[in-house]
């Protein structure tokens, strides 16, 4: 195989390797926002039996608050010209940062696994001509694994010249998407079972919070992502702020939209929350093998980012040769948990969108804090800096007792399950609490120790 190109995974960008005009990462996060797991997260949001206008409501908050996080962290990338888990060492110190690399690798290898399963299974499902062909042996389904593989291996195609060809498959995306999407939306308008006009639902404050803490955890996840390609940018006076923009916009817009169809077509059809390509069926007629494609397509938008910032966490790691053998070793893990998981994948999906914020939240909030509120400029000195690791680690431990997504899978109580319902809101709370302890840490504590070590010098000093 030959070496993948890639310009530059580690280090910070010169201005000759920054050729990537603002306005691309518009297209770069909606084309790889058109995609199977938002589609798939609108119609689960249609079992929570919520009435149109208030889930239309709740799916805009939380792509709107989701969307201004990944912008945020998008905001980094022009002003550093360094990928996302670099930019974190800044404040962690080398070694603190590599505990985050690592957790970004296993965030995107779950990403990944989620949308090689939804779009190999639209693959499988266009080559069995509606699994009314399955050749199996030794009881494995043959078009599963094939479409597995064949799926994974396009996935690498997509990155092969580093970001410049994920830029360009994205841009292609956002039109080829936006084209089926629409087509999609047109079905749901003239269908004729008019199930949607008698759809009324209820109100539940329950199910409302717990829409909106779905959807922003999806949105909010590629967070760890955005400096990785907002650093390419033309660095300029407003760079920073256009890369704000246009992440925000392609992000939230893209999200909400496809969620909502998503919800639509699983109000039209009474899903109950139940995802399958089957659905394409009643919902195209003879025309069903472009909702397959457009989920078969989709899953490759989001995987090619998934890839490549998979690598960039690995790299971060310090693993810096090798790369071929690097993307092996991720194609076979990644396509063994598409395997594993392909036919419980709802609940797997839901699952990981929940524990996934655990991480992620507190992280974004350090970051915030960090680099808008003690406005870091220079990298930590030393391997570890502890005011932001020790923030974050008490913003998880307060966090815990509001942990229901504990409860719910693993069985462990948590204190206040009953009380919310089993709505898990602790990743709203590590959010702002990581952010108000960094604060304190770096600009109060750390101050008043930095300046009696200066009194103590000083009067060291003066005595000599």
């Amino acid at each position: 195989m030959t070496e993948l190109r890639d310009e530059t995974l580690l280090g910070t960008l010169e201005t000759g390797q920054r050729t990537m005009k603002p306005n691309a990462l518009f297209y770069l996060w909606f084309g790889s926002n058109l995609t199977v797991a938002d589609f798939a997260l609108g119609v689960l949001v249609e079992s929570y039996g919520l009435t149109v206008y208030y889930t239309i409501l709740a799916l805009l908050i939380a792509n709107i608050f989701g969307g201004l996080l990944v912008a945020f962290m998008s905001h980094l990338g022009p002003t550093s010209g360094m990928g996302q888990m670099e930019i974190s060492k800044k404040s962690f110190g080398k070694g603190g940062g590599k505990i985050f690399s690592l957790l970004q690798f296993m965030n995107t290898i779950g990403w990944l696994s989620v949308n090689l399963i939804i779009s190999s299974r639209a693959l499988q499902f266009i080559l069995s001509s509606q699994d009314s062909y399955s050749p199996s042996f030794l009881g494995i389904n043959l078009l599963e694994v094939i479409s597995l593989i064949i799926v994974m291996i396009l996935i690498v195609v997509t990155i092969i010249f580093g970001h410049k060809s994920i830029k360009t498959f994205e841009k292609l995306m956002s039109v080829i998407l936006g084209v089926l999407f629409v087509i999609l939306t047109y079905s749901i308008i003239v269908s004729p079972s008019r199930y949607i006009s008698d759809y009324t639902g209820t109100f539940s404050l329950i199910s409302f919070a717990s829409i909106i803490m779905l959807s922003f955890s999806y949105i909010m996840s590629w967070g760890p992502y955005a400096a990785d390609y907002s650093r390419y940018i033309q660095k300029s006076q407003y760079s920073s702020l256009k890369a704000f923009v246009y992440t925000f916009a392609g992000t939230a817009l893209a999200s909400f939209l496809v969620e909502l169809i998503g919800f639509y077509v699983g109000v039209d059809l009474g899903l109950s929350g139940i995802f399958s390509n089957h659905l394409f069926v009643p919902l195209l007629g003879g025309f069903w093998i472009l909702g397959s494609l457009t989920l078969f397509l989709g899953g490759l938008a989001a995987n090619s980012l998934n890839l490549y910032s998979n690598l960039m966490s690995i790299r971060s790691l310090g693993f810096k040769n090798g790369r071929n053998y690097i993307i092996l070793a991720i194609g076979v893990l990644t396509v063994s948990m598409g395997f594993i998981f392909y036919n419980t994948f709802s609940s797997y999906f839901e699952g990981f969108l929940y524990v996934l914020d655990y991480w992620i939240t507190p992280w974004i909030g350090v970051m915030i804090a960090e680099f808008f509120l003690v406005r870091r400029k220079e990298s930590f000195n030393s391997n570890i800096n502890w005011n932001p690791i020790i923030a974050y680690l008490l913003s998880i431990i307060i966090s815990i007792p509001f942990m229901d997504t504990i409860q719910y899978y693993f069985g462990i109580h948590i204190p206040f399950y009953s009380a919310t319902s089993g709505v898990d809101f602790s990743y709203v709370i590590s959010f702002f609490i990581s952010i108000i302890l960094t604060y304190v840490f770096e600009t109060k504590i750390s101050g008043k120790v930095r300046q009696r070590m200066t009194q103590i010098r000083t009067v060291r000093d003066s005595g000599k």
